[in-house]
């Protein structure tokens, strides 16, 4: 298919994800899921087309959530996104955006681009339980978090095993001076390689790792049938270099967070799993 700007942004649109096990409602309109605590932003909202009016439809999702327990909600929005005062009520309500990320996409049609990946970076995938713990040590140091439990480790090593017709997914880390250096997510949705949770250790910044990542994920993906490497980079750190490396910017995503107010009637939505 020819990847224009409207064919990059719906999928970009389309790109969800929940965890197995966790309560959702997922509609033609929304999803809303509460993940795991441990999760950076572990009550989530994204709608994906409505003409409902802003209000009810933030109402309704407030309730679900707060059906669950949860007391915040992290709210993605893009520049399609419908209705088009969603943003506006959201701000209304005492939302703040905490996140902006670019909308990247880089086709692979003519391959994966040369990265100029250092010859000392080492890159593997993440297979089992020693892999998986140089995966958290990464990603914990680049995005916050605390020594992950046994539960994520359990958690982590069950997507390991895909079942039959999954979507193919998986992660990579790179290596330097056999240190746990950079580590990068993907899966395949159909011809898109969806990349994500990319980041460096902040002691190896600087030598290649982010890029040998990059270059492992596209790699694996375009031998599998992907057309297209897709990515939300966020404005102020990974995006220049995505961009250095190819990839063109088509929109923007933000993520608003928000207290989620109990509903004025005591009211509670249907429970969904």
């Amino acid at each position: 298919m020819t990847w224009d700007a409207d064919a990059v942004l719906a999928a970009s649109n389309e790109w969800a994800w929940v965890p197995d096990g966790a309560p959702r409602v997922w509609t033609e309109e929304y999803l809303v899921a509460a993940l795991p605590t441990y999760f950076i932003t572990p009550t989530q909202a994204r709608v994906f087309a409505s003409d409902r009016d802003p209000a009810e439809l933030v109402d309704e999702v407030h309730a679900q959530a707060a059906d669950w327990g949860r007391e915040h909600i992290w709210w993605t929005l893009s520049d399609t996104t419908r209705p088009t005062g969603l943003e506006t009520e959201l701000l209304r309500r005492g939302a703040r955006v905490t996140e902006r990320a670019d909308v990247l996409a880089l086709p692979l049609d003519g391959g994966v681009p040369d990265l100029a990946v250092p010859a000392d970076v080492e890159v593997r995938r993440v297979v089992d339980e020693p892999t998986l713990l140089d995966a958290f040590t990464v990603s914990n140091d680049a995005f916050g978090g605390e020594k992950p439990t046994r539960e994520q480790i359990d958690a982590g090593l069950a997507s390991l095993e895909q079942p039959e017709g999954a979507q193919p997914s998986g992660r990579v880390v790179a290596y330097v001076d056999g240190r746990p250096a950079g580590v990068g997510g993907y899966t395949l949705a159909g011809p898109v390689c969806r990349l994500w949770g990319g980041g460096t250790h902040s002691d190896l910044r600087g030598r290649g790792a982010y890029r040998a990542v990059l270059a492992e994920r596209l790699r694996i993906t375009a031998a599998l049938g992907a057309t297209l490497g897709l990515t939300h980079g966020v404005v102020e750190t990974s995006s220049p270099i995505l961009r250095r490396a190819g990839f063109t910017r088509y929109g923007e995503e933000r993520e608003l967070a928000l207290d989620i107010a109990p509903p004025a009637d005591g009211a509670s939505a249907d429970r969904s799993a």
